[in-house]
């Protein structure tokens, strides 16, 4: 994270491959943010609001979209979604009159290229948001105050984030995370949405989505997208294409600070139920029976007695970035069984 420098060239990568058609202008399957800040859709992580994730009920896990009167309000809601982020949340997408600057006749002053909008067609008086419309500005008062995380801190704590002189900010990466217990596959009425058991990559099938868009509420990241042009719910494939070829997907691929890498983490699947349930604060305790360190030998020898290949067990500097956070530095992760870190 600290190395990402927040150059988009991952949203671009993936943006030119995947989203660069007629009902997808919207869509960023990969995202860079400025945190603190709003984030995109705006204030994305306001599960309140939006009702995305898991909670636990009743000691039982269930949908945040079931609260309430639950599989009532659900069926009550189904042909309208409540907790849906709008246009608004998300930024009208537009390009400009580019030919104008070619066109335009001889004259005293030099012509400018106007907004248009890619939903109406329209001229757009003026721009209002865009994916990343606080880029660098995550200690603004505009920005920072709308970021759910900071629900929490005192005015005057709120206020420090403001002074410019102790302004600090960071870039967030974002792709769908890929969940162990996905939100949005257990969510999707057509049971169109799956998670491949080759490689843990969630997948919506086009053929059987009928766009009730609850992947879109349910997931907490809001990393699902409605296609208005097809009718049809997009996300981000993990590009697949590629994965199964061998190569790396688009946007580690174009990293320029290549802070992003490919590969297997292992977990406990007897696992995932108890750990979705467990507390913020004893996730550091089970984190590390849940997912055992791959150069460690007991866990080398077991995974080569399941199938595995050695070269694809990992145990190698980069690999063990991913764990050292977790087990040696004590930093909890979010249990993707419930609201969805990659694994």
């Amino acid at each position: 994270m600290d190395k990402c420098i927040g150059c988009h060239t991952c949203s671009v990568s993936c943006k030119n491959v995947w989203t660069s058609r007629r009902g997808a202008e919207y869509m960023w399957w990969n995202n860079v943010e400025t945190k603190p800040g709003a984030g995109y859709p705006l204030t994305w992580e306001d599960q309140e609001r939006y009702r995305g994730g898991w909670e636990v009920s009743g000691g039982n896990l269930r949908l945040k979209l079931l609260k309430g009167p639950g599989k009532i309000r659900t069926l009550a809601n189904i042909f309208f979604q409540p907790n849906l982020p709008t246009i608004d949340d998300y930024y009208e997408p537009f390009t400009y009159d580019y030919q104008h600057l070619f066109n335009a006749p001889a004259g005293d002053d030099q012509p400018v290229a106007r907004p248009k909008s890619l939903i109406t067609g329209d001229f757009m008086e003026k721009i209002i948001m865009g994916p990343n419309w606080d880029d660098d500005m995550g200690g603004s008062p505009l920005y920072a105050a709308n970021d759910p995380n900071l629900k929490g801190l005192s005015e005057s704590q709120k206020e420090m984030l403001t002074k410019f002189h102790k302004l600090f900010f960071f870039y967030l990466p974002r792709i769908c995370n890929h969940c162990l217990n996905p939100a949005c596959v257990a969510s999707c009425p057509s049971g169109a949405i799956y998670k491949r058991g080759e490689d843990g990559i969630v997948l919506i099938d086009q053929d059987t989505c009928r766009a009730w868009r609850f992947c879109v509420s349910a997931c907490p990241y809001k990393k699902p997208y409605y296609n208005w042009a097809n009718g049809k719910s997009e996300k981000c494939i993990f590009c697949y294409p590629r994965t199964e070829t061998g190569q790396p997907n688009a946007c580690a691929h174009a990293c320029t600070g290549r802070i992003r890498f490919v590969g297997v983490l292992f977990y406990d699947a007897d696992r995932i139920e108890e750990v979705a349930k467990t507390p913020d604060e004893r996730l550091v305790d089970v984190d590390e029976g849940h997912n055992p360190r791959p150069e460690r030998p007991e866990v080398i020898e077991e995974r080569q007695e399941a199938g595995h290949r050695r070269e694809l067990i990992g145990g190698q500097p980069r690999t063990s970035l991913a764990y050292n956070p977790l087990q040696e530095v004590e930093i909890a992760s979010e249990p993707s069984e419930r609201s969805g870190r990659c694994r």
